[in-house]
């Protein structure tokens, strides 16, 4: 065997769903409707990281404690959110992260389409980089709301500047 092989063996181990899952998913690239692939997904969802950091949600959807999630910082819910869409968590395979992306949208997201990093509801309490890393971590997740549409487009503009306020 080669070097490369035994590599991808190791990664493969069911010792490991989360590692496992991810390989089959990456590296081997097997397709969403491939059985063996569906087995590890449910699999990494039940055991490993994605399990551990699921067990530490609140049922109402929140990690460390209820609002926007900012802080405690990487222990609070959109650290745990980012973390899940990095292990590959779905929100089709498992209801807790569903909810979990319904809590955040509900408690950061102002009607302009900025997610908001704390209680404030400004559109001034946005971070540019926290809202691009939730945005790719709610898609990953596969996350399913219209309000997504409305974020992504004040992040582009936001970027851009096109149709955004001059600041002063």
């Amino acid at each position: 065997m080669t070097d490369d092989v035994k590599g991808l063996n190791w990664l493969l181990d069911p010792a490991d769903p989360g590692v496992r899952y991810l390989a089959l998913r990456d590296l081997v690239r097997l397709t969403a409707n491939d059985a063996d692939l569906a087995a590890a997904r449910a699999e990494a969802h039940t055991r490993g990281p994605i399990a551990r950091v699921l067990d530490g949600m609140h049922p109402e959807g929140w990690w460390a404690k209820p609002g926007p999630g900012y802080s405690p910082k990487y222990r609070s819910t959109v650290w745990a959110l980012i973390l899940l869409g990095q292990l590959g968590a779905s929100a089709a395979q498992d209801e807790r992260v569903a909810t979990g992306c319904r809590y955040l949208l509900d408690a950061s997201f102002n009607p302009g389409g900025q997610l908001s990093s704390s209680s404030q509801t400004a559109p001034g309490s946005a971070i540019d980089c926290l809202q691009g890393n939730l945005l790719r971590a709610l898609l990953d997740l596969g996350c399913d709301d219209p309000r997504l549409d409305i974020a992504f487009e004040w992040m582009a503009r936001s970027v851009t500047g096109e149709g955004m306020a001059p600041k002063e």
